[in-house]
């Protein structure tokens, strides 16, 4: 435990006889949560193909594909007669990192089931910036990402920034923890 008269002073002075070394006291916080029930927005995904639809994205998970049980339900774009996206085509789930402050956007290739409860990877794949997604992979995606979907349709995750003067007042400190001195 960290003394009240230590915190006060932000150091920490070792009482071992002739040692006298002085670790600083850091103060440690995270976000509160309750950030995310008043976001604007929470990303969106532009399709990069002539119509150019953008759909925007919900907080949690995100079921993208053709149907409508999927959350993103995406137009059926059509190549020779063919639409090459599943009816629910891929995952991607956002969440908030009480650390960073911001939102991170996890995709997997495919989606639950809702009869079955068992994960359906999509007939025709996911690819994030051109590389293949496993059918088991749960991947961090950047903000700016392509994700095609089928091998043919490609869309630009644009991720939403939490402005950093919103993200102040919902700052919580955290009690002096003594593994964190220098």
């Amino acid at each position: 435990m960290v003394r009240a008269a230590d915190a006060e002073r932000g150091s920490i002075v070792c009482s071992h006889v002739g040692c006298g070394a002085v670790n600083v006291v850091q103060t440690a916080f995270q976000y509160d949560e309750a950030i995310v029930q008043g976001l604007p927005s929470f990303g969106q995904l532009a399709y990069l193909g002539d119509s150019g639809a953008t759909y925007p994205l919900e907080f949690g998970r995100n079921v993208i594909g053709t149907s409508d049980t999927s959350t993103i339900q995406v137009n059926r774009f059509v190549h020779n007669g063919r639409c090459f996206i599943s009816r629910r085509h891929c995952t991607l789930t956002i969440t908030f990192d009480k650390w960073t402050g911001q939102l991170r956007y996890h995709l997997q290739d495919g989606a639950v089931d809702p009869g079955s409860q068992s994960s359906q990877p999509s007939l025709n794949g996911t690819m994030v910036d051109g590389m293949l997604l496993l059918k088991t992979e749960i991947i961090d995606v950047n903000d700016q990402s392509i994700v095609t979907l089928g091998g043919l349709d490609r869309f630009r995750l644009t991720h939403y920034s939490i402005p950093a003067t919103m993200l102040e007042t919902y700052k919580v400190s955290l009690d002096y923890n003594p593994d964190r001195t220098e």
